[in-house]
């Protein structure tokens, strides 16, 4: 059984006595922790990796019990609880989480090829778009590659047999979009707000690219400190406002994103076999797994890992734990929780790739120092240093 959440305040005290609080805005942490040793402990990391802006969050028993904020939200703007993160691929469990709803109110099946709604061009030649299902999207088993423009021709492709293997795919969560988008008739990003937003009751989150939200989005900016604009990269590419992606850059505030872990994690908005359905290990990610049992401790290691419907799983037998990460040339974003004692993280760090690789495994550290994702960040980071990489 994984162990709740648990915080190592005496390793706070005794490696950060000196470090100065700024940026707590809750503290309801249980008495034994040292709230203002845990804030002066992010703003120790946050200024040592050169990271932009940082927001953490800790939920215990399924309720927000300490958020900080470090950094700026832009020059002279200090960060806050009404900041906006881009969360990068955390977008695909609001899609994900969206479909299942609709699934489960009858709208849309989940093992219904999207051929009668949905086939696109790049493989309309091709026979096995007729196998494509919205299951297999959420699972990241469609045959596809990350994103086309990562391949040779730029085409979209079938990498291997659709529903036979892992692999991640951000074409795989557009696709399902705009198969759900064709089949009911309404734009994806609406479907989104009507039946997952609007009933958890998040108002300012941004699935769709908002205008009105710039002057609260967290700056992204390089290495040389440069802001390229509001979801532009720095080869000069931007999104352009009331577009979205179902695969990435959502924005949202730290709270907003607790609170929606928070709901996952109960099951939140559909019956009792849609979340049997999404907790269920659909696909095993081979030498990708998050927790490398070989290295460590029994307990830590799940009797079945991988992909269910959109999340990352971890099965323990009595405890599951659902996860899902997001990285971008700007972000390093994590976010879990554990089903049956409703403890979670979140770890938005608004950074270039190698400050941010740098800070998460000391951040779990901090917030949760048997957290089964620590070593998977570990070992990240390890291969970007080897690599000279990881931005």
């Amino acid at each position: 059984m994984r162990p709740a959440i648990s915080i190592a305040t005496s390793i706070l005290v005794l490696a950060l006595a000196g470090c100065s609080a700024t940026g707590a805005a809750r503290q309801d942490l249980p008495p034994e922790v040292d709230a203002a040793a845990l804030d002066a402990a992010f703003a120790a990391l946050v200024r040592r990796n050169a990271i932009n802006t940082a927001g953490v969050a800790v939920i215990r028993d399924g309720r927000v019990a300490w958020t900080g904020y470090y950094g700026e939200q832009s020059p002279g703007v200090p960060a806050s609880e009404t900041t906006l993160f881009n969360v990068a691929s955390i977008t695909k469990v609001f899609t994900a989480e969206t479909v299942l709803r609709l699934a489960d109110a009858g709208l849309l099946p989940l093992d219904e090829p999207m051929a009668a709604h949905w086939v696109d061009p790049d493989i309309a030649d091709d026979p096995r778009h007729g196998l494509l299902t919205p299951r297999m999207a959420l699972s990241h088993t469609t045959g596809f590659p990350n994103w086309r423009f990562l391949t040779p021709d730029g085409k979209l492709a079938f990498q291997h047999e659709p529903g036979t293997a892992y692999g991640y795919s951000g074409e795989g969560y557009e696709y399902v979009a705009r198969y759900a988008a064709n089949r009911l008739g309404t734009d994806f990003g609406e479907l989104v707000s009507e039946h997952l937003l609007a009933p958890l009751g998040i108002a300012d989150a941004a699935y769709v690219i908002r205008k009105d939200s710039f002057d609260r989005l967290a700056q992204a900016r390089d290495a040389e400190g440069r802001f390229h604009g509001h979801y532009c990269r720095p080869n000069g590419w931007c999104r352009e406002p009331g577009s979205y992606s179902a695969a990435d850059d959502m924005a949202i505030t730290v709270v907003d994103l607790a609170r929606f872990l928070v709901a996952a994690g109960d099951g939140e908005g559909y019956g009792a076999s849609m979340r049997a359905e999404r907790e269920r290990v659909h696909v095993a990610l081979g030498d990708q797994a998050v927790v490398d049992c070989a290295e460590a401790a029994p307990e830590a290691c799940p009797r079945e890992q991988g992909y269910g419907l959109g999340w990352q799983v971890l099965d323990y037998g009595d405890d599951t734990l659902l996860s899902h990460g997001g990285s971008d040339w700007s972000e390093l974003a994590l976010a879990y929780i554990h089903t049956r004692s409703g403890d979670g993280v979140v770890i938005l760090f608004n950074a270039p790739g190698r400050h941010g690789l740098a800070a998460m495994p000391e951040a779990l550290a901090l917030v949760d120092p048997d957290s089964p994702l620590r070593g998977k960040y570990e070992r990240w980071h390890r291969r970007a240093q080897e690599s000279g990489g990881g931005d």
